[in-house]
């Protein structure tokens, strides 16, 4: 992440080249930055915006990142903060200083990691340390901070009309509850009463357990560092609905001098479902609605970092293309479409199904390489499909499967090479059979169903 965030402010600042620097950039971007009208929703406003600044500024840039943390919430998603001081040098020698805060979210594309979102802001100037709200004094005031009870009763207004929920605790462990307002217990589903009864008043319990640990680390992290953080989890409502956050606090020191942390809360939980959906159609073939071949990577990498046996299948149906030229490519769809659900009818939760691409299918058993089962299974699904395009006899279509068994130190690159070798074998010699890679003759021992 912090690669390919120097590759972004190298080209975009140093270079000043704006195809380098979108580069790096999704076509699903969101940006926001300090200015009023610096905010794109996709990847073309981006460039708009990038395309009228490098017309409006010149000079020369220089730049450093500074406190920069990152988190990885999944393997293809990221996310990081940090502090940018950036200098302008005009073409007349006068330089400007920016001090900016950034928050960035990468996900890993077809094509590598790629930015999703962008957040830059400027830190308010006059807040005193321990402050949260930035607050401006008259002149009779002489410059005295305001009482306890005129806070109190300020933060009461502000509750009232802050889109969001306000919440804090201490920083201790548990988070002991310091304060809240309405909208967070509307958020949490609890009244006061309720959320001191069965919480104990301890706020890392509204926290999805799966996220506490990350969370507590986080939050203590970056306090420790600027004084301030910001971090996205789950609240599990009293009802046991889940609810996606976007935490953003910073630390005060309470009245009696302890230090406390109070964040606004929003709730993101729109966005997150965007992006999973996002994540999903990644992964999902559009008209099969089983994985593609970015998700079946995914997963039958995964499964290959454990312990388990494992058995790829790669599956082409035979004489496919005839089905389009006598029947229409609409048939062929439905085609597709019937060998996709045969092929999820006849698998377990575990295992992996995808299409590949036209014709090509693509099996994962997870945790059986036993060859009288996989046979099995394998002339099952042959069977099947066979039924299920008895209605296109023109076609004569049937589904050859090249097979490979996972061993020690197998890569997915390396046992989709040997079930195609197997699959071509078959193809060659007899259609509608089914083959096992042999790796000592480095060729496939043909088998047919009977």
């Amino acid at each position: 992440m912090r690669q390919l965030l120097d590759s972004f402010f190298d080209a975009y600042l140093l270079k000043r080249d704006l195809e380098l620097t979108l580069a790096v950039v999704s076509d699903q971007v969101i940006s926001v930055g300090t200015g009023d009208q610096e905010a794109a929703r996709n990847k073309e406003e981006f460039r708009s915006l990038l395309e009228r600044e490098f017309r409006a500024v010149h000079g020369s840039f220089s730049y450093e990142i500074r406190d920069y943390a990152e988190t990885r919430y999944e393997e293809d998603l990221e996310g990081a903060f940090c502090r940018m001081v950036t200098v302008l040098t005009a073409d007349a020698g006068e330089k400007t200083v920016l001090e900016t805060r950034l928050t960035a979210m990468a996900r890993k594309e077809e094509d590598g990691w790629k930015f999703i979102s962008f957040h830059m802001s400027e830190p308010a100037q006059g807040q005193e340390a321990g402050e949260f709200f930035p607050l401006r004094y008259g002149k009779q005031s002489a410059g005295r901070p305001i009482g306890q009870q005129a806070e109190r009763k300020l933060i009461q207004m502000m509750s009232a009309v802050i889109p969001g929920g306000i919440m804090g605790g201490y920083l201790e462990k548990g988070f002991p509850l310091y304060v809240i307002n309405d909208t967070m217990l509307r958020y949490l589903g609890y009244t006061y009463e309720e959320l001191v009864r069965e919480t104990n008043e301890e706020m890392v319990r509204v926290i999805a357990p799966e996220d506490r640990e990350r969370v507590e680390r986080e939050i203590f992290d970056s306090v420790g560092r600027t004084g301030m953080y910001e971090v996205q989890y789950q609240i599990v409502r009293r009802d046991g609905t889940r609810v996606w956050m976007l935490d953003r606090g910073n630390e005060v020191v309470t009245e009696d001098g302890r230090r406390a942390i109070i964040s606004l809360m929003i709730d993101i939980s729109e966005s997150m479902d965007i992006q999973e959906k996002l994540k999903r159609e990644a992964q999902e073939d559009e008209l099969t609605r089983i994985l593609n071949r970015k998700g079946a990577i995914h997963f039958i990498e995964k499964a290959l970092k454990s312990q388990a046996d494992g058995t790829l299948l790669l599956m082409d149906i035979d004489n496919f293309k005839r089905v389009n030229d006598n029947y229409g490519h609409m048939a062929g769809d439905r085609v597709l479409v019937e060998l996709a659900q045969i092929l999820q009818k006849s698998t377990r939760k575990g295992d992996v199904v995808a299409r590949l691409g036209g014709d090509e299918f693509l099996v994962y058993i997870n945790g059986c390489s036993i060859l009288e089962i996989v046979s099995r299974r394998v002339e099952t699904i042959g069977k099947l499909f066979g039924q299920a395009v008895e209605s296109y006899p023109l076609a004569e279509m049937s589904v050859s499967t090249g097979i490979a068994v996972k061993e020690d130190g197998s890569t997915f690159e390396q046992l989709y090479r040997e079930a195609d070798a197997a699959l071509y074998q078959v193809k060659n010699q007899k259609k509608g059979g089914y083959a096992f890679w042999k790796d000592e003759q480095e060729t496939a021992v043909s088998r047919r169903p009977e």
